[in-house]
């Protein structure tokens, strides 16, 4: 059976003039403009059931593919009408491409089979990152297995905040895939649809298991070398204390030999080689005393 015919058409929602355009044309309502323009709205789907208006906001990954996701990026996706559009940030103009690259022409797909083999894709482009983020994250640990440093530190701390976006950006998406199950709009997909849709869902959980992974990695990388620090500043105090206590000894003698009365050598000549003496003296049975003591 032929799909009855439809059409496709991305919006740059980062373009005033196509947006009011897109209004214009497609007769969507403000509330539906303003989930597709938010820049920090989360994922989340939704389905009109007087309009039969579909709509979906769905995460996608930096534009730039780089490992540091430092801020979550989203589409909106809007079915209605024999129209699919789909609505992201400049950041989004990539990941648009790719799909027109993937799909030159859509009339052998539904809206809805179409939508859901584009989140396929869009999940699919989450996986280097994490690769990326996995290398990232052992080039740090080899560097601070060497030297541990403030910027080897910084950089595993800021590693481990574009982990945390990646881990939530994987999880809403996963949840929104689980959500579209309980639309009444689910009900009416094709059996090709809802296997596709099984298939989106398990690459999600997929993501979402290696995204907690390498968050739950890089909090034992982090707590690993906090305790490495923890344990050098313990030494150090340890030395310090030490020390200072040996090098009291010396100034308690001259303060004593030093006092304006009578003491024992004041009129020998060899008195203050004696006093040097009885200071080193003491000092060393402080120092072999301490040294036992902090070893215990």
């Amino acid at each position: 059976m032929a799909q009855q015919p439809w059409t496709w058409h991305h919006i740059n929602t980062d373009n005033l003039d196509s947006i009011n355009q897109a209004q214009e044309e497609y007769g969507l309502t403000a509330e539906q403009l303003s989930y597709a323009k938010d820049r920090f709205e989360r994922a989340h789907v939704e389905y009109d059931v007087l309009t039969k208006t579909f709509l979906m906001v769905f995460n996608i990954p930096d534009a730039d593919g780089d490992a540091a996701q430092e801020e979550q990026h989203q589409m909106a996706f809007i079915i209605k009408d024999g129209l699919l559009l789909s609505f992201g940030h400049a950041d989004a103009d990539p990941l648009s491409k790719l799909l027109i690259t993937r799909f030159p022409t859509v009339e052998d797909y539904s809206p809805y089979q179409f939508l859901l083999e584009m989140l396929y894709i869009v999940t699919e482009q989450f996986m280097p990152l994490i690769e990326k983020a996995e290398a990232a994250r052992h080039g740090i640990a080899k560097a601070l297995r060497k030297k541990t440093t403030r910027a080897g530190l910084l950089d595993l701390s800021d590693l481990e905040t574009n982990a945390l976006y990646l881990d939530n950006a994987s999880k809403q998406n996963a949840s929104v895939l689980q959500q579209l199950k309980g639309l009444s709009i689910y009900h009416g997909f094709s059996e090709v649809e809802q296997e596709r849709l099984e298939d989106v869902l398990i690459e999600a959980n997929q993501l979402v298991e290696m995204t907690q992974l390498g968050s739950q990695n890089l909090n034992q990388l982090e707590g690993t070398y906090n305790n490495v620090l923890n344990n050098n500043l313990n030494d150090t105090m340890k030395f310090l204390t030490v020390w200072s206590l040996v090098l009291t000894v010396p100034t308690i003698i001259s303060g004593f030999f030093g006092q304006n009365v009578r003491v024992p050598f004041e009129h020998t000549a060899d008195g203050w080689m004696t006093t040097i003496v009885i200071a080193v003296v003491l000092s060393i049975i402080m120092a072999i005393f301490m040294n036992r003591y902090v070893k215990k």
